[in-house]
């Protein structure tokens, strides 16, 4: 039998399966679960499995959930309560069938454990610095690595960092290294670059290194564009001599 219940936020749904699977629970249940969809937008949701007759039943009752995809997917937590351990197993496979839902099972007896739990919001990746500074063994020179896709932050304090140098040695020697192009565009990064520094004209070299296969190419069409700055590439394996080359 399926009854549902109450939780303590609006955009919670709690629900009970004891024995059976019932078709008027069920109805009950996908009603209740829409009416949340529909004034809350997403749902948290809490299953309480009780006495589950078996694999069969539970498997009735999800393949029921299932037909309703537009609703499975408004669904961002689902905590079950449970003491079957093949259905905490079973339960796993739920992150395949729905990846966006976050899903855990906790004990019959933890119920105000998964209430907290469904109560958290997701937290939010920690961002990651997509330019980082290499030490490069001499103060006159900026070493500078690109980890991941440049935002204006990145650039504002790549223009910190060249205006340090400036500042202490007139003109700013940089070895730049491209390390991860994930949301990199290669065709544009060095124009990017160099619209974005506010002492451009102040680069006296600048060596780029990396292994990508567009990455000398578009260095030598860029060293054409740039009368007045020294400009080259170099491989990985080539970093001791890029920073010769830079000194």
């Amino acid at each position: 039998m399926v009854t549902i219940f109450p939780l303590s936020q609006d955009n919670m749904l709690g629900f009970t399966l004891d024995g059976e699977v019932d078709d008027e629970g069920m109805r009950k249940l996908l009603m209740a679960v829409e009416a949340k969809v529909i004034t809350h937008g997403k749902l948290r949701l809490l299953g309480n499995i009780k006495n589950v007759s078996g694999f069969a039943s539970y498997q009735s009752f999800w393949n029921t959930i299932k037909t309703k995809k537009e609703l499975l997917d408004k669904v961002e937590k689902y905590a079950i309560l449970t003491d079957h351990g093949w259905l905490s197993t079973l339960s796993e496979g739920i992150d395949w069938l729905a990846p966006h839902m976050e899903v855990k099972t906790f004990r019959l007896n933890e119920g105000e454990v998964a209430h907290q739990w469904l109560r958290l919001d997701r937290e939010e990746p920690s961002k990651v610095e997509a330019v980082k500074e290499i030490d490069l063994g001499d103060p006159r020179l900026l070493g500078l690595a690109i980890v991941g896709k440049l935002t204006t932050a990145d650039y504002d304090r790549i223009n910190l960092l060249v205006e340090e140098k400036v500042k202490h040695y007139g003109k700013a020697r940089i070895l730049l290294e491209v390390i991860s192009t994930d949301g990199i565009n290669a065709r544009t990064l060095w124009e990017d670059l160099k619209t974005s520094l506010r002492l451009y004209k102040d680069l006296e070299r600048v060596a780029i290194i990396g292994d990508q296969t567009w990455l000398k190419t578009s260095v030598k069409l860029s060293d054409l564009l740039t009368p007045g700055l020294d400009l080259a590439a170099f491989s990985t394996v080539e970093r001791k001599r890029a920073i010769a080359w830079l000194d």
